[in-house]
């Protein structure tokens, strides 16, 4: 019997981590590497399955890729990608998490062995954050903090979360906030409004909206979405490539795992 791997073509595309893969990688399979702005004109139209990191898929790659099963996103969230659209061709849709590590690493360097930590999420960054005597896990769509609570830690989707954490949280926590969500998980205006009531805030993406007022005050540090990037790279990282290559596998068994949109196969009588 023929395996799946010889008879199933992968795209990759974004060349800043790819650049340094193995020469082992992905051996076994046809397989193809395009940078983000490369044509697809030329491509084989069987891929099964799509592997981007920033390149936007659109209606030039369904187009280019009619037979398209699974897109799989290297990084932890999925802008770049149209679920209702993917949904609608019966494409499935995975992401790799690969800075989960890292991005936690970043939380862990401002938490003190003497805070008394709330983490609102507790995916796969918020479970590797750096634990003290009293960490407590809130729900990723609640606000409401004990009163115990002097360092707040955020690391939930921005799906459902919008403006999650603002005024009824500010209003009346005091301490250290933390933040590796996106920027709309955060209230810019209620952080301005309260913002005496926070010893120093961290935030990796901040909306420009009072942007410059609250970097003003001098009580928040942002470091424009490189939390990822802390003690990371790419090169000879076998655990990435290894990850990521049995992601890809999974795809093309149809059993991947962190899956952000299933698919099943349709049958046309």
């Amino acid at each position: 019997m023929t395996d799946i791997w010889d008879r199933s073509i992968v795209v990759v595309k974004d060349k800043k981590d790819i650049k340094f893969a193995p020469e082992t990688f992905l051996n076994d399979c046809e397989w193809e590497s395009h940078g983000q702005y490369d044509s697809l004109n030329f491509v084989n139209p069987n891929v099964k399955v799509l592997s981007v990191q920033f390149t936007k898929v659109g209606e030039k790659s369904y187009s280019a890729f009619p037979n398209l099963e699974w897109i799989i996103v290297r990084q932890h969230g999925f802008d770049n990608i149209n679920l209702d659209e993917c949904y609608k061709r019966n494409i499935g849709v995975v992401t790799t998490k690969p800075f989960a590590q890292s991005t936690a690493d970043w939380i862990s360097q401002y938490i003190e062995e003497t805070d008394r930590v709330a983490l609102i999420g507790y995916g796969a960054i918020g479970t590797k954050v750096k634990r003290t005597k009293y960490t407590q896990v809130i729900g990723r769509h609640s606000d409401f903090i004990p009163d115990e609570v002097n360092t707040v830690v955020v690391s939930v989707p921005p799906e459902n979360n919008e403006r999650l954490i603002g005024d009824s949280l500010f209003s009346n926590f005091r301490g250290k906030l933390i933040s590796v969500s996106r920027a709309s998980v955060i209230d810019n205006a209620a952080l301005m409004k309260n913002i005496k009531n926070i010893s120093h805030a961290y935030i990796d993406t901040l909306d420009s909206y009072f942007r410059e007022e609250l970097l003003a005050t001098g009580k928040v540090t942002y470091t424009k979405h490189t939390a990822f990037d802390y003690n990371f790279t790419y090169e000879n990282n076998t655990e990435y490539f290894n990850d990521l290559q049995n992601i890809i596998k999974g795809c093309l068994n149809n059993s991947p795992d962190n899956v952000v949109l299933a698919r099943s196969d349709r049958v046309t009588f």
